[in-house]
């Protein structure tokens, strides 16, 4: 009797914890989990700042949002006559004058459609290789100043660039390449009522009116060297 007590307590005993192999598998997932949201996340602002580096304005482009005044009334009316300028000119041949336009009740060239304030404009054709410029100023906005009214005195250039052109103005949205798009337009604005100044707007201070959604999704064609 006395061995079998001496055996027993000389006996060591241990206690082990065994972790159920479904509570392994569930820790396993949820460090997995973790670094891919973490991958997911970096990925996504890589390509938001490489978005926000490419969307960049240009220095001699202005946002939309930015015009002030009613200047976006002018904007709007500018941008919605391109189609029917570049129908005018695929029927006829040439690009339509101010009077056609006038006579097509289409706006701004048509100041029956503005408001009161902006029906001073006096609107210009200017017509070059590859492109055509249409080129207002509010002729009255100096009186309208005298007036305590509040006056336009930006000047506005809405200019469509034929990219099939040999000879066309840059810079432009869109590649010289591109044989699916022949014609580009854009819209310039001035902050002073000042002559027509050719070709070249950026070297006398005009601003090309863009939108972010412009920017994002067209490449710019400029020429070499600029």
């Amino acid at each position: 009797a006395r061995m079998v007590e001496s055996s027993s307590a000389s006996r060591q005993y241990r206690e082990v914890l065994v972790q159920p192999k479904a509570a392994l598998r569930e820790a396993l997932i949820l460090v997995v989990l973790i670094a891919l949201i973490i991958l997911l996340m970096s990925v996504r602002f890589s390509l938001v700042s490489s978005k926000d580096t490419r969307a960049k304005a240009q220095s001699y482009q202005i946002n939309n949002l930015n015009l002030k005044a009613q200047a976006p009334v002018i904007y709007r009316a500018l941008l919605g006559v391109v189609a029917d300028v570049v129908d005018l000119r695929e029927e006829v041949g040439n690009w339509p004058d101010v009077n056609t336009l006038k006579e097509d009740a289409l706006p701004p060239f048509a100041d029956v459609f503005l408001p009161r304030g902006l029906r001073g404009f006096a609107w210009e054709k200017y017509e070059g290789a590859g492109w055509v410029d249409y080129y207002g100023i509010n002729s009255t906005a100096a009186a309208d100043k005298r007036e305590g009214g509040d006056p336009l005195e930006n000047s506005f250039i809405l200019r469509i660039i034929d990219v099939h052109s040999e000879d066309h103005p840059h810079p432009h949205f869109g590649e010289d390449s591109n044989k699916q798009i022949r014609f580009t337009s854009q819209i310039w604005i001035n902050p002073q009522m000042i002559e027509h100044p050719g070709v070249n707007l950026i070297e006398r201070g005009w601003k090309w009116i863009i939108t972010n959604s412009s920017i994002d999704e067209n490449s710019l064609s400029e020429q070499p060297g600029q």
